[in-house]
């Protein structure tokens, strides 16, 4: 019979990943229970795996944003998703009536995802430092 990883248990390996990278990285991350919202959002329910799409923003905001920066490190890079991704953060630290700014919340998802996967970005150097220096301007 072959091993069967249910949601709940894939969910709390990656939570307990990335509580365990808090302690090397200095990058911001979310709360605990942020990061538990996010993984949440973009695993299937009933097999445990990453979702093919993106949930549903008004269901799963965070999820969607997360989703979207888990496929961007993975893919083509595609420079409209971290705009967008920006932009979703800001309304959804508005909506919550977060203590930190959208551009925080958007900083912590994405170093949540690159922990997610690893440390592995297709795009993290070379694209990551075009992208910031041109957004900076």
């Amino acid at each position: 019979m072959p091993n069967i990883t249910t949601k709940n248990e894939r969910l709390d390996g990656m939570c307990e990943l990335v509580e365990t990278a808090r302690r090397w990285i200095d990058e911001p991350l979310p709360d605990s229970a942020m990061v538990r919202e996010c993984i949440d959002g973009v695993l299937h329910t009933r097999t445990g795996r990453l979702l093919r799409s993106a949930p549903n923003i008004n269901a799963k905001p965070l999820g969607n944003v997360f989703w979207h920066l888990l496929n961007w490190h993975t893919s083509g890079g595609y420079l409209g998703t971290l705009f967008n991704c920006q932009w979703k953060c800001c309304d959804i630290a508005r909506a919550r009536g977060l203590d930190i700014t959208g551009e925080d919340l958007y900083s912590m998802l994405e170093t949540l995802a690159i922990v997610t996967r690893g440390g592995s970005s297709r795009f993290f150097g070379s694209g990551r430092r075009v992208f910031w220096c041109r957004a900076s301007r």
